[in-house]
């Protein structure tokens, strides 16, 4: 990762954006059986970072957002871990195989094969994440499995859905003048 000062100052502002749209806009209840899970689009800037930047700059958008997150929050840190569990593992995964495993492909077309691969780590990222962290810290009263398949499985795809899509159509808008700017 190249480390000057344009990428520090994109990743602040990336880290900034992606905590504002952390807070709003939110799509409440989508699983009404387990209304806590929340929708935000607070990926998307992190997403933007991991293919612009580099994986690890993705990764600190994300960890960047929930260290801001931890002044508002009435979860104990448990949220927060959750949401870095299972953002890190989109954000991570999307950005190293954009950038090694389909790297002699054009950017926009090998985001539609890396998007869905990302998807795919992160849902199992939350499961293992919920099922070992999230369901003994929070003391959830629902049986994990139940809680599993019935919530985090749906809901996670649900939001992989609406945030990947939300990034490809900015990133094929952005990437062009980020990538002018900053070489």
């Amino acid at each position: 990762m190249k480390t000057n000062t344009k990428t520090i100052v994109l990743v602040g502002v990336l880290a900034a954006l992606s905590y504002v749209l952390m807070i709003f806009p939110k799509i409440p209840g989508i699983i009404p059986a387990f209304p806590w899970l929340d929708i935000d689009f607070s990926d998307v800037p992190a997403l933007l970072a991991a293919v612009a930047v580099s994986p690890i700059a993705g990764v600190l958008v994300v960890l960047i957002k929930n260290v801001l997150h931890l002044t508002v929050t009435s979860t104990g840190a448990v949220g927060e871990l959750s949401n870095f569990i299972c953002g890190a593992s989109l954000v991570l995964t999307c950005g190293l195989t954009t950038k090694y495993l389909f790297k002699n492909m054009l950017n926009k077309y090998k985001l539609l094969i890396t998007l869905p691969i990302a998807s795919i780590a992160q849902v199992c990222a939350a499961i293992l994440g919920n099922y070992f962290l999230m369901i003994p810290l929070y003391g959830i009263q629902a049986t994990a499995n139940a809680y599993i398949i019935g919530g985090v499985i749906p809901f996670n795809l649900i939001k992989d859905v609406l945030v990947c899509v939300v990034f490809y159509f900015i990133y094929v808008l952005v990437y062009p003048k980020i990538q002018k700017r900053m070489y």
